[in-house]
């Protein structure tokens, strides 16, 4: 059986920090919810391997600065939904 680990919430400060980032809107960060600490990238797989140089072990959040969501899915969702 697979198990899922415990992960810790973002706090709101590092997500407001993120957000507050105007110059870097658009990149994508992996975040580390124990540290805080965050890597960008232009997309998701440069932001997760800088942050596994550091946390080899770690588990990321994922944020796209200046917006919402990391992802959006519009026209998968229409087919799913009829």
């Amino acid at each position: 059986m697979l198990k899922t680990p415990k992960v810790r919430r973002l706090s709101t400060s590092v997500l407001t920090k993120l957000h507050s980032l105007k110059q870097k809107k658009g990149m994508l960060a992996a975040i580390e919810p124990e540290s805080g600490e965050w890597f960008l990238g232009k997309d998701v797989i440069e932001a997760f391997r800088k942050g596994r140089e550091k946390f080899p072990h770690g588990t990321f959040y994922f944020v796209r600065i200046g917006f919402p969501s990391a992802h959006f899915l519009s026209a998968g969702l229409k087919l799913l939904f009829r």
